[in-house]
């Protein structure tokens, strides 16, 4: 397939360019940063990459001239960066009218199959999650009235090698606080882990092979996936301070804890879990990866990120 991956350079994007790529088939990326992730694909016949954003009409349609597939990753992340951080109309325009453009192209084109990460179903009130309900929602509307068979993955908190922290990569467009990554590097360097509210909220955590095998199940189902919404979960959540005390296992060291006020956009009550049906009866597929067998990896990576720096 000829496969056209948004957002193909950061964390999630750049692993299913990996995997697309090792499964031979053509990857185009279209981000607005070309990382290390990406150019170490450089010399592949099978790669090519486009800078530049979503909102660009010419550059978008071209790039998703003659694509069989499109994997739609390309968004201003961030929960409450969204609100203190990035501008707020920048986020919308980016996620929902980027989404908007993208899915009439792939209408004119006559894509095939689109596939894009949404988020679960909180009360959350920041631009990111407002944005991604409301891509959810345009995914179904074009499939079921222009016949741009669109697929939602919902996604929990994603983890593992390669994803971003708030001082992380300079020359990455939008940087953003994750647990996971926060947690190493900041015990790394000597610092506290700053815990919002009790710590007591609760989420999902999924290993990055595990989505990457979902996104590629869904590129390659011979199903009609259109206006779909996956769950890839397995319906088990954890606390932040669980998240810590199986990070200290794995890791075999302490993380210092501070705890702070909430931050602006999440709610100290929040429960989330994923409903894996779905995944299974569409994919065929469970997660294969555990906590602590995904976390063992990604300290590897951490760790030897913190001694080249």
């Amino acid at each position: 397939m000829k496969v056209l991956v948004t957002g193909g350079s950061g964390f999630i994007g750049s692993h299913i360019v990996d995997r697309l790529l090792k499964e031979e088939h053509q990857v185009s990326v279209l981000d607005l940063w070309n990382s290390e992730n990406t150019q170490i694909h450089s010399h592949n016949p099978n790669f090519s990459f486009s800078r530049g954003t979503v909102l660009e009409d010419g550059l978008l349609s071209n790039s998703i001239k003659g694509m069989d597939r499109v994997v739609h990753l390309a968004a201003v992340l961030g929960t409450s960066e969204t609100i203190t951080t990035y501008d707020v109309e920048q986020v919308a325009e980016t996620n929902v009218v980027g989404t908007v453009k993208l899915l009439k192209y792939c209408k004119e084109w006559g894509v095939k199959r689109v596939c894009i990460p949404t988020t679960p179903d909180v009360t959350w009130l920041n631009p990111y999650k407002i944005t991604k309900a409301a891509v959810e929602k345009f995914g179904q509307l074009f499939s079921k009235e222009y016949g741009v068979e669109t697929v939602s993955l919902k996604l929990g908190n994603i983890y593992g090698a390669r994803e971003r922290w708030l001082d992380g990569p300079k020359e990455a467009p939008f940087n953003y606080q994750k647990i996971i990554p926060t947690i190493l590097m900041e015990t790394l360097k000597g610092n506290s882990f700053k815990i919002y509210g009790s710590g007591e909220q609760k989420s999902e955590y999924i290993y990055v092979d595990d989505v990457v095998e979902s996104f590629y199940r869904a590129l390659i189902s011979d199903k009609d996936l259109g206006g779909e919404v996956i769950h890839v979960g397995r319906n088990k959540n954890y606390s932040v301070n669980e998240i810590i005390d199986i990070t200290e296992k794995v890791w075999g060291r302490p993380v210092e804890r501070e705890f702070v006020d909430m931050r602006p956009g999440e709610y100290p009550d929040t429960e989330i879990k994923l409903n894996p049906t779905l995944l299974k009866e569409l994919l065929d597929y469970e997660l294969q990866w555990d906590l602590e067998a995904g976390l063992k990896p990604t300290i590897d990576y951490y760790e030897s990120v913190y001694t080249s720096e």
